[in-house]
């Protein structure tokens, strides 16, 4: 009569090991998991409607003094903002865009014309100011005061931004409708002879992908511009501390997606660059960006030779995200001023 063999006491221990490490794994994949889910939620919904807008709605004649046309809004409304005490920290913008500069898909766009200070009338050379994500039009003054000299200048707010319809941000897929709307509001309204546009972050993002089909304009300066969006969200998820930046970027961007029906990666400005053609674009980086990839200017600038461009690239050593134009005033004056002279007298 056959008697069982008696267990094997390492067996059943290896076995009992096995099912705790296969139980902590599994915890560990949910709790990951959930983590990365969350980071795609919350993530996603700051960069579509982000909590952190700029409350800046100082005028041009506020700041500077400046005679300027409000586009798409009554200017009168602009006295109770002037009157403010600090018109740098508002609790409104004022009066809402309305309905003379529409986007083709029906966000109202407002914005101001700046005649330059030099006589060169209305078809004279003019620059678009695009801001950044969470900025607005008045946070492009300080760019303004280099350019008012000798250049006609438009500021204006993206959508869900400043005095613009509240619609949601797309970080250059629905703004490039956006610079393309004010582009045709000056080329019907002034008729200017040249135009270059200069953005900032996802301004420049815009920018970029609104040139790639509109020769209109002729010049670029990208400042603070990412190369990609997956590039950017990483470094701030990283910046920040969370872990795992690189799958909470892709689960922000699928976020995204999921809010608005936009890959927002289709208007990746490294991409767009390479199909600018021959026309010249500076590209303006600080060296402690780190809201931005580490290479991000230099592949913009290695895409833009690839495809053609006449590229001009400076770098700010000491700046970080957006704030070249503070860190190195002087230089960049000098950079931004030399590049639009070349750029624009080498246009027919």
């Amino acid at each position: 009569m056959p008697y069982p063999l008696p267990e094997d006491p390492r067996a059943a221990r290896r076995a009992r090991i096995w099912r705790w490490v296969s139980t902590a794994l599994v915890v560990v994949l949910v709790m990951t998991l959930v983590y990365i889910a969350w980071v795609g939620y919350d993530g996603s919904r700051q960069l579509v409607d982000s909590d952190a807008k700029s409350d800046n709605c100082q005028t041009p004649a506020a700041a500077f003094g400046w005679p300027y046309e409000a586009i798409n809004y009554d200017i009168a409304s602009d006295a109770a903002l002037d009157a403010l005490p600090d018109p740098t920290s508002c609790s409104t913008y004022g009066q809402t865009a309305g309905s003379e500069l529409v986007t083709q898909d029906g966000a109202h766009l407002a914005g101001w014309y700046i005649p330059a200070a030099g006589d060169i009338g209305a078809t004279g050379p003019t620059v678009v100011l695009a801001h950044a994500q969470d900025a607005d039009k008045s946070d492009m003054l300080p760019y303004a005061e280099i350019l008012h000299s000798d250049y006609n200048l438009v500021l204006f707010d993206f959508r869900n931004h400043g005095q613009s319809s509240a619609t949601a941000s797309t970080l250059g897929i629905r703004e490039q409708l956006d610079v393309e709307a004010v582009i045709d509001w000056l080329a019907s309204t002034k008729q200017p002879a040249h135009v270059a546009v200069l953005g900032v972050a996802m301004g420049g993002s815009a920018a970029v992908n609104a040139a790639d089909t509109d020769s209109r304009i002729e010049a670029l300066v990208l400042d603070s511009t990412h190369a990609t969006l997956a590039n950017a969200i990483e470094a701030h998820l990283a910046l920040s501390g969370y872990p795992l930046a690189l799958p909470g970027a892709w689960a922000i961007l699928l976020g995204g997606l999921l809010r608005t029906g936009e890959d927002m990666t289709a208007a990746d400005p490294v991409q767009a660059v390479e199909r600018y053609g021959s026309r010249p674009v500076l590209i303006l980086v600080g060296g402690m960006d780190d809201s931005i990839g580490p290479h991000d200017g230099t592949d913009i600038a290695t895409a833009g030779r690839a495809g053609g461009a006449d590229v001009e690239l400076e770098n700010c050593p000491a700046a970080g995200h957006a704030n070249l134009v503070q860190v190195c005033a002087d230089k960049y004056r000098t950079w931004l001023l030399a590049f639009l002279q070349r750029a624009l007298a080498a246009q027919p």
